[in-house]
C-alpha cells in the first residue's frame, strides 16, 4: 500500500496545474491517508517512516530480522518512480532519461525555483515545511488525546498550508520520494537533490526531539522499554524497534520471557 499510496501521490500531485499544486496534494494527500491507512498506517513519506522508527512508534525490524522501516522507504521511493513513469505517458512533451532533465513533470529542480531564491532558503524552506507537516502527524496521531478520523484531513491542510507558504520558492516538496522519484525518470534537478533530502531528513529528526522532549518517545525506544518493561539495558537494544507483526502485539516484554532470553542468549 506504500507503494500504491505514493505513485497515485506522484501521478496526482505531479500533474497539478499551475496554481493549483498545495491544494491538490493536499486534497491527494488526504484522500490517500483514508485509502492507505488501515492497511500500511498511510507513511507515504520516508521522512515520516524515519522520523517514527527513530521516535520508537514503528519498529525498525520485523520478528523474521526484516528491516520493515527501511522497506517501506524503499517502497515510497519506488512508487514514486513508478509514478513518474506514468507521468512521462501521459503527459505531453516528457520523456525518460537524462535528456528529459529539468522541467519533467513533477521535478523539483532549478527550472521551478525562482533565480534569487539560494541554496540554504531551499534547505531551510523544507526544512521548515516539513517540521510542520511531522509534526502535525505526531500530535494528531500520536498526541493525546488525538483527533481521530480527522487526522487525515489535519495532515493534508499542514502539506496544503506549508506548500501554500513556502512553495513559491522550493515548489512545497516536503516528501524525499516526490524528489527522488522524478529525478531518477526525468534526470531532473541533479544540483539541488541534495538540499531538499537534506532539509526534510534534518526535520524528521528534529520533529522527534520536540515530540519526544513536550509528549513520549514510543514503546520501541530503549529510553521506553527499559522503564515500561523492565528490561536491561542490552535487552532494550534488540526489543526495541522490533514487533512481531507491525499492526498488531508488539514483542516488547517482561524479563524471563523464553523467547526473548532465547534470543539473548544467541547473540542477538
Amino acid at each position: 500500500m506504500e507503494f500504491m499510496g505514493v505513485m497515485l501521490f506522484q501521478l496526482l500531485g505531479g500533474s497539478a496545474a499551475a496554481g493549483w499544486g498545495a491544494p491538490v496534494n493536499g486534497m491527494a494527500l488526504v484522500v490517500l491517508i483514508y485509502t492507505t491507512a488501515d492497511i500500511s498506517g498511510a507513511h507515504l513519506n520516508p521522512a515520516v517512516s524515519i522520523s517514527l522508527s527513530m521516535a520508537g512508534f514503528f519498529p525498525v525490524l520485523h520478528c523474521d530480522l526484516t528491516a520493515i522501516s527501511i522497506m517501506y522507504v524503499l517502497f515510497q521511493i519506488v512508487g514514486a518512480i513508478f509514478g513518474a513513469l506514468i507521468l512521462s505517458q501521459l503527459v505531453p512533451g516528457m520523456s525518460i532519461g537524462i535528456g528529459m532533465g529539468d522541467g519533467g513533470a513533477g521535478c523539483f529542480d532549478r527550472g521551478m525555483i525562482p533565480s534569487n531564491v539560494t541554496d540554504a532558503q531551499i534547505f531551510w524552506w523544507e526544512f521548515f515545511m516539513t517540521f510542520t507537516l511531522i509534526s502535525c502527524v505526531y500530535n494528531c496521531c500520536l498526541g493525546k488525546p488525538g483527533h481521530g478520523s480527522f487526522t487525515p484531513l489535519a495532515v493534508g491542510l499542514a502539506l496544503f498550508a506549508s506548500a501554500g507558504s513556502g512553495g513559491q520558492f522550493t515548489g512545497g516538496s516536503l516528501n524525499p520520494a516526490r524528489v527522488l522519484g522524478p529525478a531518477a525518470v526525468f534526470g531532473c534537478g541533479a544540483n539541488v537533490t541534495w538540499l531538499y533530502v537534506g532539509g526534510q531528513c534534518l526535520a524528521s529528526i528534529c520533529a522527534m526531539a520536540v515530540f519526544g522532549l513536550v509528549s513520549h518517545l514510543g514503546p520501541y525506544h530503549p529510553r521506553t522499554s527499559t522503564k515500561t518493561f523492565e528490561l536491561t539495558t542490552n535487552e532494550a537494544g534488540f526489543v526495541a524497534w522490533r514487533e512481531e507483526r507491525p499492526f498488531g502485539r508488539g514483542v516488547l516484554r517482561l524479563k524471563g520471557d523464553d523467547g526473548l532470553d532465547m534470543l539473548m542468549n544467541a547473540g542477538w
